[in-house]
């Protein structure tokens, strides 16, 4: 599709919106809410019908007025879909153009250079975490094995750098054999990490963007190794992985404690 013919499409689409008064008060009960808000609380507070305002709410989003996010709940049960203002964004294609003219020529010379700095990040950012994330691991696990302190680590940064992380059940150990047929016994955490803040650069330049975090998941690992003693933070066998995109609005962090 040309930029002409999108343009004309965003233009039919915002056409096709009613420019009504409800769809206004909509946005503005989400942007007086401040965090994220769903469909129900914004229904009662106007008091429509909850499908009426989901209908706006869907419209809103269409023309990026607002954005859907995950509200968690109290106990259990699926988390419910959330709203909330988006704010006027600075446009990350630009900075991810500079950063991949800075970092090398060639795509594998950017992921090695975006790798590298990640891994700094880590080092300044791990410094200042170091303590356990309430209701994640029991003390003694968390402080005693590299795995399980790295995963908590990387779930708290990332939370702070804005993602929605969600720590996966623990996947039950694995065995294999090396190439010199010794035997290999793995471990793995999975964190699933929603609303990238940075989804424009990393969509743009996925060995740059995803290469910063992959690099910040591998820091944040070795940072953990070092607390819990393993001072040669090279060698202490946990190794982070990270698969971009496995959905629109969700990737995959995974690491992984391969000890013979």
């Amino acid at each position: 599709m040309t930029e002409e013919a999108d343009s004309k499409a965003g233009g039919r689409r915002r056409d096709r919106l009613p420019r009504n008064g409800q769809r206004e008060r909509v946005l503005q009960v989400v942007h007086a809410h401040g965090d994220a808000i769903d469909a129900v609380e914004v229904a009662s507070r106007m008091g429509a019908h909850v499908t009426t305002v989901r209908f706006h709410l869907d419209a809103l989003c269409d023309v990026g007025a607002i954005e859907r996010t995950r509200i968690r709940r109290d106990g259990v049960g699926r988390p419910r879909t959330g709203y909330r203002a988006v704010e006027e964004r600075l446009d990350y294609r630009m900075l991810a153009e500079i950063l991949a003219m800075e970092l090398g020529e060639t795509v594998e010379a950017r992921a090695r250079g975006a790798q590298r700095v990640g891994e700094q990040w880590a080092a300044r950012i791990g410094r200042s975490h170091t303590e356990p994330v309430a209701g994640q691991d029991d003390t003694a696990s968390w402080k005693e094995d590299p795995l399980v302190r790295g995963a908590v680590l990387a779930t708290e940064v990332f939370r702070r750098m804005g993602f929605d992380p969600q720590p996966a059940a623990d996947s039950e150990p694995m065995a294999s054999l090396s190439a010199d047929s010794k035997r290999i016994v793995s471990r793995e955490r999975v964190i699933r990490l929603r609303n990238c803040p940075v989804r424009d650069l990393a969509r743009a330049h996925p060995e740059v963007g995803c290469g910063i975090h992959l690099g910040l998941l591998q820091g944040l690992v070795d940072r953990a190794a070092t607390e819990v003693g393993k001072r040669d933070a090279t060698d202490h066998g946990v190794s982070a992985r990270l698969d971009p995109f496995v959905e629109p609005e969700l990737c995959i962090a995974r690491l992984i404690d391969a000890r013979r």
